[in-house]
């Protein structure tokens, strides 16, 4: 079901309708994940990285499994490659310029993002090589995506064992009891889920009108409005103090896209993207993708400056993606 009509004032007005839902629930889905996590002794950053990860890419998961079923493999890759970029470069970016510096936990830096580099490398090589595709190149198929279904269930089993680890000693009491805050993350995700559907179909609606190639405004508009999600969690995960949850949900997402999403749309169906264009796309995603682990290197926290530096990445990557994709 698509949420678009032919008035354009009408898509307008379900456009900010589908802002204010998605701000809405993802402002309640960061109290609800803090609150659960404190509740059972986990530490925030492992709630962001699993729990907030996932549920934010929720849109992305649905509607790059439906466009599998299809064929519509550009769509997909753009709108996995496209995330994972707009996730670092403008989402952090965003979030650091309106929210300042965040602090972050130093394992992020040695163990999550050393594993998103490892993926990015991974997916882009498989797929340059077509190792599991009758082409023998630009193609990921299904042996590729059960070994990236086959990570994702290491890396979440990880994670799961290090929040045992990592626990707080202190265990104060919950700001909100569990059953509540277990209702009022699926009211959330609920939520997210249709704002993102609301702003996605509107916008690709006219999108499409303007006549621009399915990769381009998969790895543009499709990948911005799938997502808001982040976006929104992000911003108010800085500006709430849960830096944690912040920059999991961003690392975790990214990580998610690429094992969860890729590895099961790939699995229904072998990806064969748009040539050139997808293999220069995952390059871009790798390198914003170290830009991001070189921050984290140097010190401490996150800064403004930094977050000002990963917007105009994502305006020359908007400025790529307009110019050279075909």
């Amino acid at each position: 079901m698509e949420f678009v009509s032919g008035n354009l004032y009408l898509n307008i007005l379900l456009f900010a309708i589908g802002v204010f839902v998605l701000v809405k629930g993802s402002d309640w889905f960061v109290d609800a994940a803090a609150a659960l996590a404190r509740s059972f002794g986990v530490p925030e950053l492992v709630i962001g990285l699993t729990l907030v990860s996932i549920g934010t890419s929720l849109p992305e998961l649905a509607s790059s499994l439906c466009a599998s079923f299809y064929g519509e493999s550009n769509f997909i890759i753009g709108n996995i490659v496209g995330s994972n970029t707009a996730n670092i470069a403008l989402i952090l970016g965003a979030g650091l310029v309106l929210g300042g510096a965040i602090s972050f936990d130093r394992k992020v830096v040695w163990r999550d993002m050393l594993f998103l580099l490892a993926l990015g490398g991974f997916l882009t090589a498989w797929y340059y090589l077509g190792l599991d595709v009758p082409e023998r190149k630009f193609g990921f198929g299904r042996i590729g995506g059960i070994v990236l279904l086959v990570l994702c269930a290491v890396y979440s089993v990880i994670l799961c064992r290090s929040s045992k680890d990592d626990a707080p000693e202190d265990d104060p009491a919950p700001e909100m009891k569990r059953w509540k805050a277990a209702g009022l993350i699926v009211l959330a995700l609920a939520m997210i889920m249709l704002g993102a559907k609301l702003m996605v179909d509107t916008v690709v609606w006219s999108a499409l009108k303007l006549g621009v190639s399915e990769l381009m405004i998969s790895l543009t508009v499709v990948a911005i409005g799938t997502s808001l999600p982040e976006l929104a969690v992000t911003v108010s995960g800085i500006l709430k103090k849960r830096e944690d949850i912040a920059l999991g949900n961003i690392i975790g997402s990214c990580i998610y896209n690429i094992v969860l999403i890729i590895g099961t749309c790939s699995a229904v169906a072998p990806l064969h993207g748009n040539g050139h264009s997808s293999f220069e796309a995952m390059i871009i995603m790798n390198v914003v993708a170290l830009v991001l682990w070189a921050f984290l290197l140097t010190g401490k926290k996150l800064y403004r400056w930094q977050g000002a530096a990963f917007m105009l990445l994502y305006v020359a990557f908007t400025a790529w993606s307009v110019l050279c994709v075909k």
